[in-house]
């Protein structure tokens, strides 16, 4: 099987969460990211819920999805 590389930017603080969350299963980057794209194709879509926020967000604060350094 021939192996093809893939260049994604990323937030720095994003990138360390993810990779502590990784280290603390026990899988590499490149196997998870691996994993999510073997589930897009096997269920031919995002295999999770994609939302568009029916209210505007200007203005309020809001907590992140990963924590501030």
């Amino acid at each position: 099987m021939d192996k093809e590389i893939i260049t994604v930017r990323v937030d720095k603080n994003l990138k360390e969460d993810a990779q502590d969350l990784f280290d603390d299963i026990g899988i590499t980057m490149s196997a998870a990211i691996n994993v999510f794209l073997k589930q897009c194709v096997k269920e031919g879509k995002i295999p999770f819920e994609l939302a568009k926020s029916k209210t505007s967000n200007a203005g309020r604060k809001i907590k992140p999805l990963y924590r501030e350094k």
